[in-house]
Order: C-alpha cells, then sequence, then structure tokens
C-alpha cells in the first residue's frame, strides 16, 4: 500500500504546480482529440472512488468538475479514500467489484498503481 499512497501523492502534487495552460492541454501534443490532463486526472479521480465506493460496498459517487485547479486534491482524496478502505484488509482479502468481477485487495492497488503510473508518464 506505501507505494501506491507515495506514488499517487506525488502525482498529485505535480498537478496542483502545473500551470492553467497545461492542466488544459492534449496529454500527448500529436493528439489534439486526446484528453487534457486535467480531464485525465479528473478521471483517474473518478476510477479511484469507484475501487473505494466497491472496497467498501458502497454505491458509486461521482467526482465532480470543480475545473482544472481542484483536480490534483480530487486525485489526491480519492486515492487517500482507497488506501483507507483497502488497509482495513489483508492482501489475498476477495472482493466483489461494481461489475461483478471477484478480485483480492492486493488486485485493486495493483490496478490503482497502473492508472497512477499511466497519468504519471503521461503528465
Amino acid at each position: 500500500m506505501a507505494p501506491f499512497v507515495k506514488e499517487s501523492g506525488a502525482v498529485a502534487d505535480r498537478l496542483r504546480h502545473l500551470s492553467e495552460a497545461r492542466l488544459k492541454a492534449p496529454l500527448t501534443a500529436r493528439q489534439e482529440t486526446s484528453p487534457t490532463r486535467a480531464g485525465a486526472a479528473l478521471a483517474l479521480a473518478q476510477c479511484l472512488a469507484d475501487l473505494a465506493a466497491a472496497v467498501e460496498g458502497e454505491p458509486l459517487r461521482e467526482v465532480p468538475d470543480l475545473g482544472v485547479f481542484t483536480v490534483g486534491d480530487q486525485v489526491a482524496v480519492t486515492s487517500g479514500d482507497l488506501a483507507s478502505a483497502l488497509g482495513l484488509l489483508a492482501e489475498g482479502h476477495t472482493l466483489i467489484l461494481q461489475d461483478g468481477e471477484a478480485t483480492t485487495a492486493a488486485d485493486v492497488v495493483r490496478r490503482a498503481r497502473e492508472m497512477v503510473r499511466e497519468l504519471s508518464a503521461a503528465i
């Protein structure tokens, strides 16, 4: 869990320090149709919130679009929520995600770390 917390915290900090122009720019300069950095961060926050809701057995909650300057905080909060929910479980604890997929707590952490790493590489 510690690497996920560290990596997601680093991504949140990087997002907080990006200028408005960088946050609104496409992830890749060669693809104008790609999402903006802020849009990709909001999507990550939503995925993390969805995973946390699944771990907690709660309904999905929408992460609102509050503007480009909030996405770093939204990633920090949703990753913290997920870490808190998973921190109470053993790695091998079986979870059922919203789509009915059976997985383990360790697999959820791996999935979350992958998503954070992908955004980190893109920004």
